[in-house]
């Protein structure tokens, strides 16, 4: 995928990308697979389809089309399990106005995160080595955010009690996941402290690969 055709399938989806945008979404991909030759960030077999696999996929949380409402104004927003700033740093290149913590527990990850957070001149950005679970006892974290934001990291129930005392009440948690999740589902909704979940699959306008993959978007609305 080039960058041009991203910026096709995003406008057919509703997401309007500046030259600059786009600019910063090709310079992050280039970014990606340099440092991934020393740290590993994605798949090497994924190198080549970085923007399509990873960028893409990262910007389906803010397509209008697919109509999540989870990430609006000057939203607080909290990447889990960041690795190499997926799906954060594509989402805050294309929704500048959030500010984003990106948060892995490792730190050779997070030093490549934050370095090409730094070379793509993201404000209001902040990338942290920690485990979401121990981030809730300090105070500039707790209750603090508006969503979580995370990709295949853990099952469902164990990302949403990680996201629990980092989101605010009403807080929403957005999960990019695939295949059956049936079992995941069944067991978050029996967290007490659940509003309401959805499954939607990843159906695009012009581009139908996430459909084959049975990609998912969750979203979760915290009481």
């Amino acid at each position: 995928m080039t960058i041009a055709a991203l910026n096709v399938i995003a406008a057919a989806n509703g997401l309007q990308l500046s030259d600059e945008q786009l600019g910063k979404l090709s310079t992050y991909a280039e970014l990606l697979r340099t440092k991934n030759q020393v740290v590993n960030l994605i798949s090497r077999k994924d190198e080549e389809n970085v923007l399509s696999k990873h960028i893409l996929h990262s910007l389906t949380l803010v397509f209008p089309h697919i109509d999540l409402a989870g990430i609006s104004g000057e939203a607080k927003v909290f990447d889990l399990g960041t690795g190499g700033g997926l799906p954060g740093i594509p989402i805050k290149i294309a929704r500048p106005d959030i500010s984003l913590v990106l948060c892995d527990s490792i730190g050779k990850k997070i030093a490549a995160t934050e370095a090409m957070a730094k070379a793509l001149s993201l404000d209001k950005t902040q990338a942290i080595i920690a485990r979401a679970e121990l981030l809730t006892k300090q105070k500039e974290h707790k209750r603090k955010y508006d969503v979580v934001i995370t990709r295949a990291v853990a099952p469902l129930d164990e990302l949403l009690n990680w996201s629990r005392e980092l989101l605010k009440s009403g807080g929403i948690l957005l999960s990019l996941k695939g295949g059956d999740l049936t079992e995941e589902t069944e067991k978050a909704e029996r967290l007490k402290f659940i509003k309401s979940i959805e499954v939607k699959k990843l159906s695009l306008v012009g581009y139908d690969e996430f459909m084959k993959e049975e990609k998912k978007i969750v979203r979760v609305r915290i009481i």
